[in-house]
């Protein structure tokens, strides 16, 4: 008995302490624009930003970041992110979560949590080195062939219902007010 309380005790504290990481790399149509919305969390630090932003162009996107809480759906593609840090001897990442939309729907997530790594000495890692390996897991191919539908398309003469389409879904996309939404939209439908 007296040798199973320490083996227990140990135990216990082993699984206690653990870092976890998933991730489900982003499912992206080819019909998209390589243009991402990015999203940061409110409070953010800004290295984070700098980073995750930096590495999308890396990968072949073009960013657009909006305003921290804005929703995903306000682009066809976009991603959300936060992280937080903590203090243990030193200042280090303890979580991660990136997201991926397409059209206000999750096509992908990574997540990075260190949160429970107690004692263990491999929760001090590089943040830039972490949000890179994520990104890559998250974007294997990057931007690569997004957008091919549409160029295809451009290629090709389209009805004028057909063209009239195109255009509505191009006026959705801009985030115009509502009453220059409205004017655009009357426009069109005249045309």
């Amino acid at each position: 008995m007296r040798t199973a309380l320490p083996v227990l005790l140990a135990t216990l504290f082993m699984t206690g302490c653990s870092i976890k990481q998933t991730v489900t790399p982003a499912s992206l149509s080819a019909e998209l624009s390589p243009e991402i919305c990015t999203i940061p969390a409110v409070g953010l630090r800004s290295g984070f930003n700098t980073t995750y932003q930096q590495l999308l162009r890396d990968k072949g996107f073009k960013t657009r970041q909006l305003a921290a809480g804005s929703s995903p759906s306000r682009c066809a593609l976009a991603t959300t992110y936060t992280g937080t840090w903590r203090w243990d001897l030193l200042l280090y990442m303890s979580y991660a979560d990136i997201r991926v939309y397409e059209n206000g729907r999750q096509v992908g997530q990574a997540e990075y949590d260190a949160r429970w790594g107690g004692g263990r000495p491999d929760k001090f890692i590089s943040a830039e080195d972490k949000i890179a390996e994520l990104t890559d897991q998250l974007f294997p191919n990057g931007a690569l062939g997004l957008g091919v539908v549409a160029e295809k398309m451009l290629d090709a003469p389209l009805s004028k219902e057909a063209f009239r389409q195109h255009q509505l879904e191009l006026l959705m996309r801009e985030n115009l007010p509502y009453d220059q939404y409205q004017q655009r939209y009357r426009e069109l439908m005249q045309e």
